[in-house]
């Protein structure tokens, strides 16, 4: 079995759906999908405010409309409070991303997303393995370096429709037609995930167990050595820390593989440059992430800590 096909058998059932289309990144995983829902011009998509870019770019790339939901500030999670108003005629997916590891409240935004038969995007990027049988409509993941199942790079979608999976299997290949070896009914794209990183992922994938064990050591010391400990996560990627604003750069400086959390995304110049949502502008100001990389050992986390608690 080629090493692509046997990730995505395995990391379907590792994540209890029925399909599973690899890909060449987490975003390529999102336009697929968004692409999949014929998201395009005029169509508008529900975003959160406080997450990765790569979610409003992967709009983007549809030439649709990201719509920008603020988040809850124990989560980070899209606010399902938020949620409906945002929904116009043009609304054609929503968004939802856990953030730092955190899980958003699934049952009440698909619970609305259904009143409105609209289709939704699981971002579980950096909360791999905290998801197993996804109600969402897809659940895309990426096997970025720095993530907790990581090869070099690479994404994956799972789903139950065979639809999805027919349309970005047919998209992610540059969209070949059965018909002639060179006749392209759409525009396609070059998403298909190369043998060497679904290796590299494949093992990461077996390795799962003793990592999370890891990162689960790592939470524990942060909890154990700061003054201001984070409340316990559903995934444990970096550990997000509160700190004054106004201590952040010595922070990042005292800590080379410390950094910023992400800004609102309706801050960015391509989308408004404005001040951002006020929950999302707060946690980007007030947030760090602090490495929870699988090489650390407990002195490490002992002195990390000890340094943001020495610069707060």
């Amino acid at each position: 079995m080629e090493p692509y096909k046997e990730l995505e058998e395995k990391y379907a059932a590792f994540a209890g759906s029925t399909h599973a289309v690899s890909c060449s990144s987490g975003t390529a995983a999102l336009h697929l999908s968004l692409l999949a829902f014929g998201v395009g011009a005029g169509d508008e998509v529900i975003v959160p405010d406080f997450c990765m870019a790569a979610c409003a770019f992967a709009v983007s790339y549809c030439n649709a409309t990201p719509v920008f939901v603020d988040v809850l500030p124990d989560t980070y999670a899209l606010d399902p409070a938020l949620l409906e108003v945002a929904i116009t005629p043009r609304t054609k997916a929503i968004i939802v991303v856990h953030t730092y590891g955190r899980l958003a409240d699934m049952d009440a935004i698909i619970a609305i997303a259904k009143r409105h038969s609209i289709p939704v995007i699981e971002d579980a990027c950096e909360a791999q393995g905290a998801v197993h049988a996804s109600k969402a409509d897809v659940t895309v993941y990426s096997f970025f370096r720095n993530k907790i199942i990581p090869a070099e790079e690479g994404g994956l979608i799972t789903t139950e429709s065979e639809h999805i999976v027919e349309r970005a299997n047919f998209l992610k290949s540059m969209a070949f037609n059965t018909e002639h070896d060179y006749f392209h009914t759409e525009i396609g794209y070059n998403y298909r995930m190369p043998d060497a990183e679904a290796v590299l992922a494949l093992a990461s994938l077996r390795a799962y167990e003793a990592n999370v064990a890891k990162r689960t050591a790592i939470e524990a010391w942060y909890d154990q050595y700061l003054t201001q400990p984070m409340p316990k996560r559903d995934a444990v990627w970096f550990y997000e820390v509160n700190v004054p604003s106004n201590a952040k750069e010595a922070i990042l400086a005292a800590i080379p593989r410390a950094r910023h959390s992400f800004k609102p995304l309706s801050s960015l110049p391509m989308y408004g440059s404005g001040a951002g949502k006020p929950v999302s502008r707060a946690l980007s100001e007030s947030l760090l992430l602090l490495p929870a990389w699988t090489d650390l050992i407990e002195s490490d986390v002992r002195d990390i800590a000890e340094r943001v608690n020495g610069l707060i």
